[in-house]
């Protein structure tokens, strides 16, 4: 189920005003091609458009402009090769959704959704690369679901400054939660702050002097985690024992994660991704007479893909933050929208071991989203579709664990998902711990603007 967004009500309430208008006096303002706001976010009778005020005067393409009628095309960077490459399986889940809605619904309002998808290896500077071609060349309507803090870091201004929507980062940094600043910027995964938010509330509950040690990747990605704990355990009991760091192109973490071990913490939090995951959670299991009493996972880990990967019981008992279902877990066997991405999943291109992938599914939920953005966007424009993104209201799709959904109020509420579940590894699937924890709203009290 889904809901239409604060936008789309406005849109309607507008739409409504003027044809009242119309009917009344015959009169108003000429139409000026399309645009549904003047350059500086405001309508003509001084209303604003949308939920930003969004300043367009200096863009270098027009924000204003329709798609066209029939087709609209998105653009990405992703690391198809690499160390990181296992996240081009997200890629994979939207496009085959895309199939699906495109072949089975007509896509969006008639217009067909396309992604084209480009190879970063997760190289920034390749990013870069890629999407100057996307805009230049290929013309793409906006950027969609790029992966990598330091990747879309890298392509942020340039966008704002080109007024190119950049929809959907694909990481939790808060990096994407300033659109007064950066309107067409907006994200997509719980910040990393939010998820050390319910990490740091289960702690002062279950164990309020923990002494915990963080390995973390030598990025934004990784000092985004260290900087939230830090500041969220300011007045507490709760110390930081040690920080170790590593490099994205380092071959294995063991060294710090010895470090660890002989720092007498009883908690570790590991702040890594993709197959640095599974490396740390070995070496935990190697370091002889170290038993930490709790092991926080990223959320970017949680993909039993990803998990899956480690040693027999190196994982066993690690909490993580959860959002979404797992496609592996049996418990979901009847979910509707569990068999939609399966059953559809399949008959548009994937595998039957593709299905059973949680990355996968992040994508095919992703490409939801943005179909859904896209339906709540009335008159197609990179401004508008910018303004839709920015209020979504309790948008329900894809693979969303229950009581989680996309919220969004513009620059008083940014962030889409702050709703997470704790979940516990059993060796196979996540047990959930307690209930839901909601801190939608609040995630902008302790997450910095990027």
């Amino acid at each position: 189920m889904t809901t239409r967004t604060r936008w789309a009500r406005w849109s309607a309430l507008a739409l409504a005003l003027v044809l009242t208008a119309a009917a009344c006096g015959g009169g108003g303002r000429e139409d000026s091609g399309g645009d549904s706001g003047g350059s500086d976010g405001t309508t003509a009778s001084g209303e604003e458009a949308g939920p930003l005020t969004i300043d367009t005067s200096n863009c270098t393409t027009s924000p204003t402009e329709v798609a066209p009628e029939g087709e609209v095309t998105f653009g990405t960077s992703v690391p198809q090769s690499g160390l990181f490459a296992a996240f081009s399986k997200i890629a994979e889940g939207y496009n085959a959704y895309f199939d699906y809605l495109n072949s089975e619904e007509g896509g969006v309002d008639g217009r067909e959704v396309t992604v084209e998808v480009t190879d970063d290896g997760y190289e920034s500077g390749q990013t870069v690369s890629n999407v100057q071609q996307l805009i230049q060349q290929d013309q793409v309507f906006g950027i969609f679901n790029v992966v990598g803090t330091p990747n879309n870091l890298a392509i942020r201004d340039t966008l704002n400054q080109d007024c190119v929507p950049q929809l959907y980062a694909a990481t939790g940094a808060a990096l994407w939660g300033n659109p007064d600043e950066y309107p067409f910027t907006i994200g997509s995964l719980p910040t990393y702050a939010t998820e050390m938010g319910v990490f740091v509330d289960y702690l002062e509950a279950e164990n309020p002097d923990a002494k915990v040690a963080i390995l973390f990747q030598n990025d934004d990605f990784g000092e985004e985690y260290v900087n939230s704990f830090e500041t969220l355990t300011e007045g507490t009991d709760i110390t930081v024992v040690t920080e170790e760091s590593y490099e994205p192109s380092d071959s294995d973490v063991d060294s710090q994660v010895t470090s660890i071990a002989n720092s007498g913490a009883d908690t570790v939090v590991l702040a890594a991704t993709a197959l640095k995951c599974p490396q740390a959670l070995d070496a935990l299991q190697a370091q002889s007479g170290f038993d930490p009493e709790t092991v926080w996972l990223s959320q970017t880990c949680t993909s039993s893909t990803v998990i899956g990967l480690a040693s027999p019981g190196a994982a066993d008992g690690v909490l993580s933050a959860i959002y979404l279902k797992d496609p592996a877990d049996p418990q979901w066997d009847d979910d509707p929208a569990m068999v939609e991405f399966q059953e559809q999943g399949q008959a548009h291109g994937l595998s039957a071991e593709q299905v059973e992938d949680g990355v996968v599914g992040i994508g095919w939920t992703f490409g939801q989203l943005l179909a859904e953005t896209i339906r709540n966007t009335p008159e197609l424009t990179r401004e508008n579709i910018m303004q839709s993104a920015y209020s979504l209201d309790g948008v329900e799709v894809g693979l969303l664990l229950p009581g989680v959904s996309f919220t969004t109020n513009g620059a008083e509420d940014p962030f889409p998902i702050e709703t997470l579940q704790i979940g516990q590894y059993n060796g196979e699937f996540f047990d959930f711990v307690g209930d839901p924890i909601d801190l939608e709203g609040q995630s902008a009290e302790f997450t910095p603007q990027g």
